[in-house]
This record gives C-alpha cells, sequence and structure tokens, in this order.
C-alpha cells in the first residue's frame, strides 16, 4: 500500500507478558518441541544436511533496546521462485549484502527474499525478529528444524496484510517472529517480503523484555493519540450543539474519520478491532486514507460556503464527493486502475487545502491564519510519506511517522480556528440581535423596547398601583444645534441627551428613545412628587452643563413630561400620547421646563391646569 498511506506502524506486539524467567523458559521449551515434533509448523521439503551459513554471522547478541539484523537480498522480480531454488541462488553467491535504508524495487508483483544472519549464542537465547514497516502485503519467515538424522525441515510462519492478523505468529502491529537461538552454528533463516510500491526493508533483533517494554509504550503512545481525537470529536459534537453551528458536526466526523484512518496505518486497528478481516485490513488504510481527505474537503469548504465565491464551494464539493467514489470504488474492486487514481488525488487535495487555507486568512485574517498553518502542518507531515511512497526517500522517522506527527498538529490548531470562528460569529450575532432592541445612534433601547418595558410597568401597576414613573424627555433645541452646526454635531448633541438620562438611571430604571426622537425614562420603585421634581431639575441641569463633544457655549435644552403613578391609561401608546402633548405645550412656554401630568391627561382628557415649574 502508499507509503503516505501507510506512513507508520509503531513496533510494539499487543499480547499477554510473562515475566522475565517463565517467558524465557517457555520460549525454550516451545522450541524443543517443534525441533522434535513439527508442531505448529508448516514443513517445506529441504535439504537432508545442514545447511552452514554462507553470511558471516554477527558477535554474540548483547542485551539492548534492538539491533538491525544483516543479511543479504535476493530480488525476484517475476515473484515465482520457490522456496529451494531460493536457497540454491543464495548458495551459488547470487546474493548481495542488504543495505538498511536502501529502496528495493518491490511491487508489480516482484518479491524480496532475505537470508538472514543470526548472531552467534553461547546458551539458549529467546530472542524477536520483527520487521518495523507499515502495511505491508506479505511477509513470510523460513526458520531451519533440526532433525534428528541431520537432516533439516523448514518452519514457515505468515503475517502480513494479505493475512488475518488473528493468524499471524504474533497478534500485533507489525510482523514479528519468535526465534530461540542455540549454541553451535546457527543456520540462516530466510525472510520473503511482498508490497505493492518501493520499500527500505530492514528486520531487527531484540529481546523480549526489551521488546514487550517497547510494546507497552507504544500501545500507550497510540491510546493517548485516539483517545485525544476522540475528545476533539466529543467537544466538536457540543460546541455544534451549544453553538448551533454545523461546521463543528463536519468537524467532529472529520477527526473520526482520521481516528479510524490512524488506527488502520498504525495497525492498531488490525491487531484490536478487524483482527479476522484480512480483507478489510488490506483495504482500510487506502480506503480510510481517502475518506479523510474528501471529509477535509468538506470541512473546508464550510468555511467559505458563505463566502461570495460559490464556485470555490461547488469546486470543493466535487472533490470530496470525487474522494468518496475512488475510496467506495477501492474497497468494492480492490487494486487496479483506481488504484492509481490515489496518489494524484492525494496531491491534488494538498494543493487545494494549502490555496483555499491561504484565500481564507486573506480574507479572515483572524480565523483564517490558524487554518492555514494546520494545513501547512498536514501537508508537510504527508509529504515524506509520499516521497517514500515514489522511492525518493529511504525508511526514517519523518517517512514513518510524518502524517502521524502532521495531524496530531493539524487537530488542535482547526479546533483553536473554530473557536475563534464561533465567537465571532456569536458575538456578530449578538451586535445584530441588540441591533433590534437598541437605537443605533444612542446605544438607548429602541421604540420596541420602550413599549415592553412600559406594558410591563402597567401589568405591574395592577397589583401595585403606587409603583412608577415615567418620564418623558425632549430636546428642545435640536433644531437651532442644527442649523448653526450641522447634522454632525446635532448628532451628537442627541447623543449627549441620551448619556444624561443614562446618568440619571438607576438599576433596574431603562432608558428608551421614542420613534419620533424622544427620550422616554422609566423609573421603578415607589416615587413621591418630590422625588421625580429633584430627578427632573438634575436632569435639566446635566443638559446645561457644557460638553467637550459639543462646540463651546452649546448647551442642552431639555423639556421634561412627568407621569406619576397611578397611571390611569392602560396601555402604552395611551400614556406616551399624553405625555407628548404635554411637551408640544411645553415647547411654546421658555420659562416652564418640567411638568408633571395629572390622571385626566393620562386618560387622553383635555389637558389639565395642574403644572409645576421648575427652573434649571
Amino acid at each position: 500500500m502508499p507509503a503516505f498511506l501507510s506512513s507508520a506502524k509503531f513496533l510494539a506486539p499487543h499480547r499477554l507478558k510473562l515475566s522475565r524467567c517463565s517467558s524465557r523458559l517457555a520460549a525454550w521449551l516451545a522450541a524443543l518441541l517443534l525441533a522434535h515434533t513439527g508442531v505448529w509448523a508448516q514443513e517445506v521439503p529441504g535439504l537432508q544436511t545442514a545447511e552452514a551459513s554462507a553470511v558471516a554471522a554477527p558477535e554474540d547478541f548483547r542485551p539492548g533496546r534492538g539491533v538491525v539484523g544483516q543479511g543479504e537480498v535476493l530480488v525476484d522480480r517475476s515473484g515465482g521462485w520457490s522456496f529451494e531454488e531460493v536457497r540454491s541462488r543464495f548458495a551459488a553467491g547470487e546474493g548481495r549484502p542488504s543495505t538498511p535504508g536502501e529502496i528495493m524495487p518491490t511491487g508489480g508483483g516482484s518479491a524480496l527474499w532475505y537470508r538472514l544472519a543470526l548472531p552467534a549464542v553461547k546458551a539458549p537465547t529467546p530472542l524477536m525478529l520483527s520487521v518495523p514497516h507499515a502495511a505491508m502485503d506479505s511477509v513470510d519467515l523460513y526458520t531451519p528444524l533440526a532433525q534428528a538424522d541431520g537432516g533439516s525441515q523448514w518452519r514457515l510462519e505468515r503475517s502480513g496484510d494479505l493475512i488475518p492478523v488473528a493468524e499471524w505468529p504474533l497478534r500485533n502491529l507489525t510482523p514479528a517472529f519468535e526465534l530461540l537461538l542455540l549454541p553451535g552454528e546457527t543456520p540462516p533463516s530466510y525472510l520473503r517480503v511482498l508490497n505493492n510500491y518501493p520499500i527500505s526493508v530492514h528486520w531487527m533483533l531484540s529481546e523480549p523484555d526489551s521488546f514487550h517494554d517497547k510494546d507497552k509504550h507504544w500501545h500507550l503512545l497510540l491510546g493517548v493519540y485516539v483517545g485525544f481525537i476522540l475528545l476533539v470529536a466529543l467537544l466538536s459534537g457540543i460546541h455544534a450543539l451549544s453553538w448551533r453551528d454545523s461546521i463543528h458536526l463536519f468537524f467532529a466526523a472529520y477527526v473520526l474519520v482520521v481516528a479510524m484512518g490512524q488506527l488502520a496505518l498504525t495497525g492498531l486497528g488490525g491487531e484490536l478491532f478487524w483482527p479476522d478481516s484480512a480483507w478489510w485490513n488490506d483495504r482500510a488504510p487506502v480506503a480510510l486514507t481517502l475518506a479523510t481527505a474528501a471529509m477535509l474537503h468538506l470541512f473546508l469548504r464550510q468555511f467559505v460556503v458563505d463566502r461570495d465565491v460559490p464556485w470555490l464551494s461547488r469546486s470543493l464539493l466535487v472533490l470530496s464527493l470525487m474522494g468518496a467514489g475512488i475510496a467506495l470504488t477501492f474497497v468494492v474492486e480492490g487494486r487496479g486502475r483506481v488504484f492509481a487514481m490515489a496518489t494524484p488525488y492525494y496531491l491534488g487535495s494538498m494543493a487545494t487545502y494549502l490555496a483555499v487555507a491561504g484565500w481564507y486568512a486573506w480574507r479572515r485574517p483572524r480565523v483564517g491564519i490558524w487554518v492555514l498553518a494546520a494545513m501547512v502542518c498536514l501537508t508537510v507531515g504527508s509529504i515524506f510519506p509520499l516521497l517514500r511512497t515514489q522511492g525518493l526517500m529511504a525508511l526514517s522517522a519523518a517517512t514513518q511517522y510524518g502524517a502521524q506527527i502532521g495531524a496530531a498538529l493539524e487537530i488542535p490548531l482547526l479546533l483553536l480556528a473554530l473557536y475563534l470562528r464561533s465567537r465571532e460569529k456569536r458575538d456578530n450575532q449578538a451586535r445584530v440581535g441588540a441591533l433590534t432592541r437598541t437605537d443605533p445612534l444612542t446605544g438607548v433601547g429602541n421604540h420596541r423596547v420602550l413599549l415592553q418595558r412600559l406594558d410591563s410597568l402597567l401589568v405591574r401597576q395592577q397589583r401595585d398601583p403606587g409603583a412608577g414613573a415615567v418620564l418623558r424627555v425632549r430636546l428642545s433645541n435640536a433644531i437651532d444645534i442644527r442649523q448653526e452646526y450641522g447634522m454632525e454635531t446635532a448628532q451628537s448633541a442627541v447623543v449627549q441627551a441620551g448619556a444624561c438620562l443614562t446618568a440619571i438611571a438607576q438599576e433596574g430604571d431603562s432608558v428608551a428613545r421614542h420613534r419620533d426622537g424622544d427620550f422616554v425614562l422609566i423609573l421603578q420603585g415607589h416615587l413621591t412628587r418630590d422625588q421625580l421634581t429633584d430627578i427632573g431639575q438634575r436632569l435639566i441641569a446635566r443638559g446645561l452643563s457644557e460638553s467637550p463633544a459639543l462646540p463651546p457655549s452649546t448647551v442642552l435644552q431639555l423639556k421634561i413630561a412627568v407621569a406619576e403613578a397611578p397611571f390611569q391609561a392602560n396601555e402604552a401608546t395611551l400614556l406616551l400620547q399624553s405625555l407628548g402633548a404635554v411637551l408640544g405645550e411645553l415647547a411654546g412656554r421658555s420659562g416652564t421646563a418640567l411638568r408633571f401630568v395629572n390622571a385626566a391627561e393620562t386618560r387622553g382628557a383635555p389637558l389639565a391646569a395642574q403644572e409645576r415649574s421648575a427652573q434649571p
């Protein structure tokens, strides 16, 4: 499978651990049993005399984290050589020393044969032989079984994606085998490797204890990695509900597909979730990687779907459907012509990700810069496995783990970008909502809010007739200010008038603006006429104070009509009409700035003579 689709399988088995002593003893006894009975071994006809190693064996094996094995290699370009023919070719000197890191011409049916030089030991030594490569099609190990007559038979153990993981010699992330080296001359073992793209193959020898310790570390790391992705998916689902933003659902679906892809790419899925399905274990890395690319197109589309470039939104949708179609066809038909489309699609997708993220960062830099950073991390991490697929780079940490590292950096960056986008969208919605409830010039409540608050006060007065008061305030010299200083200064005067009312209002009071431009102050609590008079006088005095927002010597002349409880009007509009009528009378009286409205006037009757003047 392509290396960009199988950039790493972490080197570790998943099996029950024995203690150190019991592990070595069990391996030794098992090897003796196999040597004498051939149980659990597939016998292959071989030479009747022991085969001596034609490869110089390494020095005595030293305990440690593991060493890279040595040996010779032959390339079977037809893929049809028999085991006997391979041994004959090696014996004839056709093999050459294998070089770790060398890119071998696998693919197209070619098979690699390795003759392994095993170290000499002074006592029975159990070892683990592992091939730390992800998603290889087939890895077969031939080891000799000693016979009492001095002849030999061969045990064949098979692993790889074409075989269910449950049938591997070790149920593991990558192919691994148990060996028991005995003192004396150690005959070579043979390794046959099949893969459908060029790779660099190396095999390693490790002590069982070291092998199992590394197993624990890698499984812990994989668990943390997959757990982190699942946590992100859960948080995204919660955010989709709380913020009512569907983009979080697309992100949750994307990271879930990423998690499934990582299970397949690292071998954890085959080891734990589908160990009996060679068919899906073989197809999952390719299919899920294509599905991940398609989901990322669909996710990025949510960033630009509301922008003024409908063609870009449609293009991302087409690319997403194309990737889903390629993945589905691959699952149904397997390798074939459609398999060759995977790499070009992936390359085109990476270029698209960068282009879309760059454009979005230019349009929306506060959010887009994080999206662009995420796409750069993903692209840089994925390019190394892709180069390995094309035979341009050998096996290394970058080519083996690049995609995982890129995704590990990409996901939190996208999560941050989504958080900033949702907060920005929520703030915009709050501002738009505020515009429906506030006066755009002064920031106080608009006419709709005014009627709602007055209706609430009238309902309250049915229970408590003495509660509340209403002041309607008019800037009587607004026209004069506009004629003398212009519209901008007149608007500043209106804003200053609203500020005067806001400064007077206390907790629970409401300031709103009537549609005709007057201000209304709705007071809560039980207020006497003297208290209302004091509030009105202070409001008038504030208007007469000079403000730095207005030209020098420019003051606000405020006229105030006051309705005290209990109101006789049973509708807010009638109450406002009565207050407006009183202000209309005050406009023609230069010496009166404040007047109380009596009960008869609040019922819409002719204006009574009751009034009280207040000189600022």
